[in-house]
């Protein structure tokens, strides 16, 4: 579990997707959204140490999962499970207050040891958006849009289906 402030390192040292550091104190925080639609220089992030003992360590084997580490954003994936208690996650982070906008050259992300392996949010976003040939102001996930590797059907006026993404 890395329900304790570890840096975003699991027990093993492994270094996990969707955790960041505040620069300004080292605190622990789980990033939901890395960008936010028309706001590009902020994300959308929560504070693990302030959940009850029950909810941290449910959000944080959802974050550690393989489908957890394999979502491109953490927000839609929460989106989709639910606390042991009942409430779904996503939900319940944004009724209860706990999601919090911060500006994304505030969030330190470890990606690999020492000094080299760390790198601001703002700059980590920058080269997503750029190995994805967009712009960090298309990097943010719309209301309507989940990146996803599956298409949903939807059906048309007429009836018939066709693939929406």
């Amino acid at each position: 579990m890395d329900a304790a402030n570890t840096n975003g390192k699991t027990e093993v040292g492994k270094n996990l997707k969707h955790l960041g550091v505040l620069k300004e104190d080292g605190a622990q925080v789980a990033i939901l959204f890395r960008t936010i639609p028309g706001e590009p220089n902020n994300c959308l992030v929560i504070g693990p140490k302030f959940l009850s003992d029950i909810h941290r360590e449910s959000l944080m084997r959802t974050l550690e999962s393989k489908e957890g580490q394999e979502s491109f954003e953490l927000g839609p994936h929460l989106a989709r499970i639910a606390f042991p208690d009942g409430p779904n996650m996503l939900a319940m982070l944004h009724l209860e207050n706990f999601i919090k906008k911060m500006p994304t050259d505030k969030i330190i992300v470890t990606y690999g040891p020492g000094e080299n392996g760390k790198i601001s949010l703002d700059k980590l976003n920058q080269m997503i958006a750029d190995d994805l040939k967009l712009s960090i102001d298309n990097l943010a996930v719309k209301e309507d849009v989940v990146i996803s590797k599956k298409t949903k059907p939807n059906k048309k006026s007429n009836g018939k289906e066709t693939a929406k993404n």
